[in-house]
C-alpha cells in the first residue's frame, strides 16, 4: 500500500510502513488541491489544481490531470470550456467507472463519463436563484469547494461552495436545490454519514454543523475550541466515528507568527453529538503548526486513519494501539491523499 500525495509542489509516493523518503516526487502536475479515484480502478485518480498564493499553490497551464497508473504518470484532461478555471473540488462516482465530476472557480460543475476524454457543465447549477449573491472575500469569486456523493444512493450527491452555501442534486446534476438554512455560507466540506442517510455534516469558516431528517436545519455544533473547520471524515462502518480538525483562523493567519494554523484535531464517538481533542502519544494536547486539509482511511482498515497537513505533514491514527504517528514532516504543503497499491 502507497500513499500519492498531492502537495503545492506537485505529487509524492510514499510507502508509509518505510520512513519518510519519497519513492517518487513528480512535478507534473506542478500542484495538486484534490483528488478522486475512480470506483473499480483505484489506480485511477484524477488532481484538481488551483492558484492559491496563501496555501502555497500555482497551478501550471492545467487544472485538471489523470493518472491511471497510481500517480506516477499524468496526462492533462482540462475541459477545453474552463481552461480558465481552477479545480477546487473532484468525485468520482461510487456506482459508475468512469464518471467524474468536477466543482471549479466561478462556481461550476463539469461531469465526465469518459474518463476524463469529454466534459459537459451542469448548466442548471448556474441557473440556481441568488448565484448573484455567492461571494468570497478575497478574490471576490466563489468556488465549488466540495462535491460528495451520498454512500446511500449515488444518484444523490452535495455541493458545497466557498461563500455560496450548501446545495443537492438528487438526479445526477440535472438539477439542484438549495440546503443552506441556518448555516454559514463558507462551506469547506460536506459528508454523509454513512449509517445514517438523514445525516449530514458540513465544516466552515465558523465551525461544524449538521442537518438531520427530523431537523433539516442546520445546527451549529458546540465545543470545538478551534472554528475553522475543514476536513470530514466519517469513518466508514465506523458507528458513529467522526473526524474533524479546526484552525485558529484562516489560511490568511497561518503565516503570521510561529504558531502557525494553531490547529487541533477532534474525534467523535457518538455522530457528532460531543466531541473530544485528539491528544499526542503522550497524553498531552499540542496545537499543531499545520492544519489537516483531509482525512483518508484505508480501505483495508478502516482503523488506521491518514492525513495532509498544510506544513508539509502526513501523520497516522491508529484506533488499534491509539497512537498517532508521523509519516512524513518534510513535503511541501499537503492537501489530498489517495491510497493506491
Amino acid at each position: 500500500m502507497r500513499l500519492c500525495v498531492g502537495t503545492a509542489k506537485g505529487i509524492v509516493i510514499l510507502d508509509p510502513d518505510r520512513g519518510a523518503t519519497p519513492l517518487m516526487v513528480s512535478a507534473d502536475p506542478p500542484s495538486v488541491w484534490c483528488m478522486a479515484q475512480d470506483c473499480e480502478r483505484p489506480n485511477l485518480i484524477y488532481a484538481g489544481s488551483v492558484h492559491n498564493v496563501q496555501a502555497g499553490s500555482a497551478r501550471g497551464k492545467s487544472s485538471l490531470a489523470v493518472s491511471d497508473d497510481g500517480g506516477r504518470i499524468w496526462r492533462d484532461i482540462t475541459p477545453g470550456s474552463a481552461r480558465d478555471e481552477e479545480v477546487w473540488a473532484v468525485a468520482a462516482a461510487p456506482d459508475q467507472p468512469d464518471q467524474v465530476f468536477i466543482g471549479t472557480s466561478h462556481a461550476r460543475i463539469f461531469r465526465s463519463d469518459d474518463a476524463g476524454h469529454s466534459f459537459r457543465e451542469c448548466a442548471a447549477f448556474q441557473k440556481l436563484p441568488g448565484r448573484d449573491r455567492w461571494t468570497f472575500p478575497q478574490s471576490r469569486v466563489p468556488h465549488v469547494r466540495s462535491l460528495t456523493f451520498d454512500p446511500h444512493n449515488p444518484n444523490i450527491f452535495y455541493v458545497g461552495v466557498e461563500e455560496g452555501g450548501v446545495y443537492c442534486t438528487r438526479d445526477r446534476g440535472k438539477s439542484f436545490e438549495p440546503l443552506s438554512q441556518n448555516i454559514h455560507a463558507d462551506i469547506h466540506c460536506v459528508a454523509v454519514d454513512p449509517d445514517d442517510p438523514g445525516r449530514i455534516y458540513a465544516t466552515t469558516g465558523r465551525g461544524l454543523y449538521v442537518s438531520t431528517k427530523k431537523s433539516p436545519a442546520w445546527t451549529a455544533i458546540k465545543g470545538l475550541e478551534r472554528n475553522y473547520a475543514i476536513p470530514l471524515l466519517l469513518r466508514p462502518n465506523g458507528n458513529g466515528v467522526v473526524y474533524t480538525a479546526g484552525s485558529a483562523g484562516p489560511p490568511a493567519t497561518w503565516s503570521l507568527d510561529d504558531r502557525g494554523a494553531d490547529a487541533l484535531m477532534y474525534r467523535s464517538d457518538e455522530s457528532g453529538s460531543t466531541f473530544y481533542v485528539i491528544a499526542a502519544n503522550d497524553g498531552m494536547i499540542h496545537p499543531m503548526h499545520g492544519m489537516v486539509m483531509r482525512f483518508i482511511a484505508d480501505p483495508e482498515d478502516n482503523q488506521v486513519i491518514y492525513g495532509a497537513l498544510s506544513d508539509g505533514g502526513i501523520i497516522r491514527i491508529d484506533e488499534h494501539t491509539y497512537t498517532v504517528s508521523v509519516v512524513s514532516d518534510k513535503l511541501p504543503p499537503a492537501y489530498d491523499i489517495a491510497i493506491v497499491t
